[in-house]
């Protein structure tokens, strides 16, 4: 068994084929560290007439919930792995990020079925990155449904939050010996001489606190500094490697990992899975 400091994780799920991706990542990734899963369908009260707390077991939308809990209860147990489910009627982005205070980790798709849970980028999935208690690992529809941690790339700028998800990425690439590479993207293609002397300094100081970090558990880690769009430079350099990881805020001025903009940017467009840590993430999970 791989140890990991993950070992409750969130699957935030409504069964359609745009989240089946996430699901069987995180079965997959649960099989290989022993962990458990909780499978979470949110009925979204806001598309039809109905009072918070305890569903409607009647109603086609909690039908469609129990469903698609019951499929990742089933394929979960059949490799022997502990899950379990949960429905309840509420407002999406906000009782995921409630529950992820429970949960050592959270993957979830992109996108999901209209009328129900409503993982969209941009609005249920971007508030859960944002605001999540735990990491949260998105999977976009379409891509990888196994979970592989033998390439890591971590992005960063250095800030708060980068210190928080290299940390987290740090602990996952010891657990799984992979290789990492810390990416910080220098946007200074406008900058004046004195700035991008400035930006260099400060990206030079990002990679070697992950350096730093890494050299704590005995991982080498190669930097890598390119001068750039950051979105798009990092999203190019996702394709190189199995997982991603990243901060949600950022220092300004730098890479500018600020949600909305370079964030939900590589989430949609990345390459491979994307493992984001908010500002709002606790360090307790992590040994």
């Amino acid at each position: 068994m791989i140890e990991t400091a993950y070992r409750k994780i969130l699957v935030p799920t409504d069964g359609s084929e745009n989240t089946s991706a996430a699901t069987n990542y995180a079965i997959d990734m649960a099989r290989q560290i022993k962990a458990e899963i909780t499978a979470l369908s949110v009925v979204d009260i806001t598309n039809y007439a109905t009072i918070p707390g305890e569903p409607d077991n009647e109603s086609p939308l909690y039908q469609s919930s129990e469903d698609a809990v019951q499929r990742v209860i089933e394929a979960a147990s059949a490799l022997d792995i502990n899950a379990n489910g949960m429905i309840i009627n509420g407002i999406p982005s906000r009782d995921i990020v409630e529950a992820s205070q429970e949960y050592d980790i959270i993957v979830m798709g992109t996108t999901g079925r209209t009328g129900m849970t409503h993982l969209i980028l941009g609005s249920v999935a971007s508030k859960v990155v944002r605001s999540s208690r735990s990491p949260v690992i998105v999977i976009r529809a379409g891509s990888t449904s196994s979970f592989k941690c033998e390439k890591m790339l971590i992005a960063t700028d250095g800030g708060d939050s980068s210190i928080r998800s290299v940390r987290h990425g740090l602990s996952l690439a010891k657990s799984f010996g992979a290789s990492v590479t810390a990416l910080c993207v220098s946007d200074d293609i406008r900058m004046t001489v004195e700035s991008k002397l400035g930006e260099s300094r400060l990206a030079n100081a990002a990679v070697n606190d992950v350096i730093a970090e890494g050299r704590k558990l005995d991982l080498k880690v190669e930097p890598k500094i390119i001068s750039g769009s950051p979105a798009e430079v990092i999203v190019e350099a996702s394709d190189e490697y199995d997982i991603l990881v990243m901060g949600t805020h950022g220092r300004k001025g730098l890479a500018h990992f600020r949600l909305g903009s370079v964030a939900e940017a590589v989430i949609r467009t990345a390459k491979c899975p994307v493992m984001t840590v908010s500002s709002s993430t606790t360090q307790h999970q992590l040994k």
